[in-house]
């Protein structure tokens, strides 16, 4: 059977079975790409995987189970064995939300044009982007890293209270990996996009930032170590912002893994930072009506000014604070409830790019992060390896590579000085501009 099907199969045997208190969760994804190199097609790919799993509660008890085979004989089995889960489980008092009317819009996440994008369509792009990028500058060397993919999901919620809730998205992307080299040195200069539509493609806009991010850092060195004032590019900016996310949640808070513990009402960072969440934009990857476990999702600015309005909830952690739940609960079919954050924004500033690297005498303008396993989310703690430019006056003197930038998340927040007024062209339900933080520590 379908997965709407077995949405309904569920649902209707749960009820046979008189629990009263239930919600599933199930999903279809499909992926079909292609990887070039060297002119001809290193690989393809198609992949498919689906699954539909129920939670149910019994005297306040939860009891989770899953299930990849959508036919009777395993739908019956799911049931059965989240019955069983369900006695040997600690109680969890949760309220499932009710359905409510709401007034909903397109939110533009999903396209019929691509379903009709053909292998031999992604292969003549992929063979575009490389031709074109071997011959914009001497010194690529070669195209390693390039591929075309399209993707389409589609999900399934339902409750016993009566909330039944379908979302269907799709998006198609494209990657090119480019190594060029001066010398003996080598650089590689990444760039991927994802669409709603293939005619939104640019081969020679991509393949131009692909080069542009490898040769610009040819020449790189290290540089002294010393207090800088730092630009984070928007290419990287939202990864800062994206690693340090957990401290806002209502269960970090609750298992004391939150500096931002006790800090609802206060500033927690500088007058010019404002984040906002948005999930019903449309064309947003994140954008959705529910949380997965239909919740209504909001618009809401976690913090306003520097000033922390509120924490993320699920069920489980806003029951736990005695507050209602505001739509971040974040689950998979197969698991428990965690939280998540669909479409956040660094909102953006007023001023331009080369206005933030002219702020001080000298700079370093951070636009690569090389791993992240030296940043905590916890304690806030910043260790990192970083790649970008030195700027003296808003003058480019010279690339940099082999420094590490340190310091700590929750003083970042407070040190931020100014945010350019410009976005990253990245499809991503993160978004944040270019920002200025006026010290941390370069170790070169």
């Amino acid at each position: 059977m379908n997965i709407i099907d077995a949405a309904d199969f569920l649902n209707d045997k749960a009820i046979s079975k008189g629990i009263k208190v239930f919600d599933i969760l199930g999903g279809i994804s499909e992926s079909t790409g292609v990887e070039v190199f060297e002119g001809k097609v290193q690989n393809t790919e198609i992949s498919y995987g689906s699954g539909i799993g129920i939670r149910i509660f019994m005297d306040g008890k939860p009891g989770i189970s899953f299930t990849e085979k959508l036919s009777s004989n395993s739908l019956n089995q799911a049931i059965e064995d989240a019955i069983s889960n369900a006695s040997i489980t600690d109680s969890m008092e949760i309220e499932l939300p009710e359905k409510k009317s709401i007034e909903e819009i397109d939110l533009k996440i999903y396209d019929s044009s691509i379903n009709d994008v053909s292998f031999d369509d992604m292969i003549k792009l992929g063979m575009q982007l490389e031709k074109i990028a071997k011959n914009k500058d001497s010194r690529v060397e070669n195209v390693p890293y390039l591929g075309v993919s399209k993707t389409e999901g589609y999900s399934v919620l339902r409750n016993s209270k009566g909330i039944s809730y379908d979302r269907k998205s799709n998006s198609i992307s494209a990657y090119i990996g480019v190594t060029a080299s001066q010398g003996e040195q080598k650089k590689m200069g990444f760039y991927s996009n994802s669409y709603k539509s293939f005619s939104t493609f640019d081969p020679e806009f991509m393949s131009e930032q692909a080069v542009t991010r490898a040769t610009e850092l040819l020449g790189a060195t290290s540089i002294k170590g010393a207090m800088y004032p730092i630009v984070f590019s928007n290419r990287i900016s939202s990864s800062i912002i994206s690693m340090f996310l957990s401290p806002f949640y209502g269960e970090a808070i609750q298992k004391g893994q939150s500096r931002l513990a006790g800090k609802v009402g206060e500033k927690i960072a500088s007058d010019v930072l404002t984040l906002t969440i948005d999930p019903h934009i449309p064309g947003m990857p994140g954008s959705r009506y529910f949380d997965s476990e239909g919740v209504q999702t909001q618009k809401m600015d976690l913090v306003s000014q520097g000033k922390l309005n509120t924490y993320l909830y699920n069920l489980e952690s806003a029951y736990k604070a005695k507050v209602e739940p505001n739509g971040f609960g974040s689950r998979s079919y197969s698991g428990k409830a965690g939280t998540g954050i669909s479409n956040l924004f660094v909102n953006k500033g007023d001023s331009s790019l080369a206005r933030l690297l002219r702020a001080y005498p000298e700079c370093i303008y951070v636009t690569r992060l090389e791993g992240g396993s030296g940043c905590s989310a916890i304690s806030g703690d910043i260790s990192i390896g970083v790649q970008g430019f030195l700027y003296k006056n808003g003058i480019q003197i010279q690339p940099v590579e082999k420094i590490t930038l340190s310091g700590n998340y929750f003083d970042l927040l407070h040190k931020i000085e100014d945010i350019s007024s410009e976005y990253s062209d990245s499809y991503s339900s993160i978004k944040v501009p270019d920002i200025l933080v006026n010290s941390m520590v370069i170790s070169g």
